[in-house]
């Protein structure tokens, strides 16, 4: 985790929700966001804009975008990793989001997908990296990845690993700080008792698949036990 998720807040909103005062562009509602999209974020060097980068970190060092993107950052390694450490120094990000997708696996060898989101429904700041790089074309583009943590009891079942979510409280700090021990702080798991998951549509393993009804609460697989 993480590798997919949602950002269905209306832009207005996700405005006043964050404190900021305009935004590059306009977002739409969005229920299947893939590596490589374009993602949205607030920039440290930007911290009243909402703005978008690359979804899968490309450091500046590196001569091209072949491989698998780096879409994750082990909140436990971010120090000592060459493709994160300068990132997290100086280079820190809001990823938006408001519901992110694990699937469980099941007995028949299959994996029932689910969307964690928080108790409130609201949307949420996950701790995020950014670089940039000058593309192909010679513009500057930035791409960013989401720093991850243990995962909480709720979500364990699902996953090892789980998004690091800021709270309000820490949101500006992970943008302004310098301290690195300070920073580390702020990488834990989220509270399971402020979360929720519930499981959704099969439909949302196909990336193309982008529509209201992926997080609609599904009839729950027989063959599971739930937990919310």
């Amino acid at each position: 985790m993480c590798g997919r998720y949602t950002l269905t807040t209306p832009q207005p909103e996700l405005l006043r929700r964050f404190g900021l005062d305009g935004a590059q562009g306009e977002t739409c509602p969005r229920y299947n966001i893939a590596p490589t999209q374009l993602v949205a974020v607030v920039f440290d060097d930007a911290p009243m804009t909402l703005s978008a980068a690359r979804w899968g970190l490309l450091p500046a060092w590196r001569k091209d975008a072949t491989g698998p993107p780096l879409i994750n950052a082990r909140a436990e390694t971010l120090r000592a990793k060459p493709s994160f450490r300068e990132s997290f120094r100086r280079r820190r990000c809001w990823v938006l989001c408001d519901g992110f997708y694990e699937w469980r696996k099941r007995p028949d060898g299959g994996t029932t997908p689910f969307r964690a989101v928080l108790a409130d429904g609201g949307p949420f700041a996950m701790a995020g990296l950014w670089d940039e790089r000058i593309a192909a074309d010679g513009a500057p583009q930035r791409s960013c990845a989401v720093v991850t943590t243990q995962a909480n009891a709720l979500l364990a079942d699902l996953h090892e690993r789980m998004p690091v979510i800021l709270t309000p409280a820490e949101e500006r700090a992970w943008l302004t700080e310098t301290n690195l021990d300070a920073l580390e702080r702020l990488l834990r798991p989220y509270p399971a008792e402020a979360m929720r998951v519930y499981p959704v549509s099969r439909a949302v393993n196909a990336v193309a698949n982008d529509n209201p009804a992926l997080i609609e609460p599904a009839e729950p697989d027989p063959h599971q036990t739930l937990f919310f």
